[in-house]
């Protein structure tokens, strides 16, 4: 595969990176002038370009060195002396995964490739909720009779087994080919991956979840059953043992995000039972929670193992940032411009919760900071040709690249100090081509050419489209602090009161104390009733807070009554003792005149003051 130099070169569009962000200054040189065992930021001029996965053994390794960091797969070592004589100032990641492991289907359960696979403990695989086997079956049965077929939460019936599902039983795997509900058997397919053997009855079966094509997912959880180890501690190790080539500077956790709770999406999961119980969940916070502190685990034991002197990157990784070296924010702007996250603006300069935004990552991640926009040319990824084959856009004689979008994402990260990719889709990534844009180094007169920034950004107008939805939002008479209501849930006590603030123009600011809290947000709130948002509109709310100890505050907006449906998720802001001006954006995912905004306050115990 060729790289391919992209001609296009507007005037224009550099003009405005150059108004937008950066000084006039031509500054040479085109590395990262840092060391990577310093917390030094990285002081290189912009655009900074990272890459993810080239093929260093077909593509050129001099296009390959012309990006400031590089993440290689875990054997292409061999690169890494190569591209950095090339460029000594460059950086190489290898990668691991936190929570996917894959396999290859055709090189069946004595393939090399899969070798290791069969040594995991079965208790490490995330599944879905399962039964037992009713009856005995040898290594060589193909028909499975289960005890029950499918589970019910007394309003809805979820189907424990279909057709193509990959099942966990003992230590073996088996592809399910057929069901037979009246009699309650599987047809299956014995050995997928992981060797047959003889099952009692009573032995747990359970379908593996699959998100991406041949790979299922581990259990991150910290609800995950126990044993003499976890998965987070196996791999954590595994990661570390990737680092032991000196020549790498970090490594990419990828599949590194919070709230995993979405994987029940009906094609992907129907369920999920992350402690092995057969039992079905009616809420599935407790799972994110447990989600999210074991992927904290993981990731505080991996920077454990190797120390601050190698690099930690994700990918829409969680907001763990006394961690990590940057986030990374895949297949980000859309062609639609949003995110499947949340809205453009919401992920630059916003707040996504658990994942934190582009400007978040910017001011708290580790240093030095590889945060970077990564923007593709194909979505939704590639779909197989009729033989089976994944179409590449590059590779089309006449491809040209979508040059508004390309521009559009460099724009983006070049609105805070990240870096930028722009690659054809996630499955492939740089292996399908390195694209290269006039925009990257002026038409070929070298990198780094739009300088360093003048000073910090900001933002050039401050106005608001439409009126303010809510009112006495600046809590400075006793009338203002009655339109807003206050309540908390049994178990819980609170108090709302004014008080006067020096700092604040007009010295009065809502203040909330919370003298007993059972944990839950949601039961101690600040609302703002009635207002009016519709299906596909951008909202943005902004305000200033602070507490008396740091604390995350959540937002939303949602109906008022039940089903008690969600239409905005504001996500969550982190609060310090020091005054911060806040404002997030979110598109409504309904129409009502009569929602609900509120603050949920319940956390924690302490006080939290707001206004504006």
């Amino acid at each position: 595969m060729m790289s391919m130099k992209v001609k296009k070169t507007t005037t224009l569009i550099l003009l405005f990176y150059l108004l937008l962000t950066v000084s006039g200054c031509h500054t040479s040189g085109r590395g990262l002038q840092i060391d990577p065992s310093s917390d030094s930021e990285i002081s290189i001029p912009f655009p900074r370009l990272g890459m993810w996965w080239p093929n260093p053994w077909e593509q050129s390794l001099d296009d390959i060195a012309r990006y400031n960091w590089v993440i290689l797969f875990p054997d292409g070592e061999e690169f890494i002396d190569p591209i950095k004589s090339i460029n000594p100032d460059i950086l190489l990641l290898t990668a691991t995964n936190a929570c996917e492991i894959g396999f290859n289907p055709a090189e069946g359960a004595f393939g090399e490739e899969n070798a290791w696979i069969q040594a995991i403990p079965p208790e490490w695989y995330l599944t879905q909720v399962g039964t037992v086997l009713s009856r005995d079956v040898n290594a060589s049965s193909t028909v499975f009779h289960v005890e029950n077929m499918s589970v019910t939460d007394g309003e809805n019936a979820y189907q424990l087994f279909i057709p193509g599902d990959t099942v966990l039983i003992g230590s073996e795997s088996v592809l399910v080919e057929s069901i037979d509900e009246a009699s309650r058997t599987l047809t299956v397919q014995r050995g997928y991956v992981r060797p047959a053997s003889s099952h009692p009855a009573g032995i747990r079966i359970a379908a593996h979840i699959t998100f991406w094509p041949n790979s299922w997912l581990m259990n991150v959880s910290t609800m995950a059953p126990a044993g003499e180890e976890q998965w987070v501690d196996y791999n954590a190790r595994a990661a570390a043992e990737l680092l032991s080539n000196p020549g790498w500077d970090g490594i990419l956790l990828d599949r590194a995000d919070a709230n995993q709770s979405w994987l029940i999406d009906g094609s992907t999961a129907r369920t999920i039972d992350p402690d092995q119980s057969n039992t079905l969940l009616n809420d599935y916070s407790d799972f994110d929670r447990s989600w999210n502190e074991g992927l904290r685990q993981y990731e505080t034991k991996i920077r454990k193992i190797i120390g601050n002197k190698k690099i930690i990157f994700t990918n829409w990784g969680m907001d763990n940032f006394d961690l990590i070296n940057g986030n990374n924010y895949e297949g980000f702007p859309l062609d639609d411009s949003s995110s499947y996250r949340s809205t453009w603006r919401q992920t630059v300069f916003g707040s996504i919760r658990d994942t934190g935004s582009y400007a978040d990552w910017i001011e708290k991640g580790q240093k030095p900071n590889l945060t970077m926009i990564e923007t593709y040319e194909d979505d939704g990824g590639p779909e197989p040709t009729s033989d089976g084959i994944y179409d590449n856009p590059n590779s089309h004689p006449f491809f040209e690249p979508n040059y508004q979008k390309m521009r559009f994402g460099l724009t983006t990260a070049l609105l805070n100090d990240g870096y930028f990719s722009y690659e054809i889709n996630t499955n492939g990534h740089g292996y399908l081509g390195l694209l290269w844009f006039d925009e990257y180094d002026n038409a070929g007169e070298g990198a780094g050419y739009l300088g360093l920034p003048l000073g910090p950004a900001y933002s050039v107008a401050d106005f608001q489209l439409t009126g303010n939805l809510v009112s006495g939002g600046d809590f400075n008479t006793p009338g203002e602090l009655e339109e807003w209501n206050f309540w908390t849930l049994e178990g819980n006590k609170a108090v709302f009161s004014l008080e006067k603030d020096r700092f604040v123009s007009r010295n009065q600011v809502a203040r909330i104390d919370i003298e007993q809290t059972n944990g839950e947000d949601w039961q101690i709130a600040l609302s703002f009733e009635n207002i009016e948002v519709a299906a596909g509109k951008e909202y943005t709310l902004s305000f200033r807070a602070k507490a008396d100890r740091e604390r995350d505050l959540s937002f939303w907006a949602q109906e008022n009554k039940e089903p008690w449906e969600d239409y905005l998720d504001f996500g969550r802001v982190e609060l310090t003792t020091e005054w911060r001006q806040f404002e997030v954006t979110a598109q409504s995912s309904g129409t009502d005149n009569q929602a609900i905004f509120q603050f949920a306050l319940g956390e924690k115990p302490g006080s939290l003051w707001l206004d504006d």
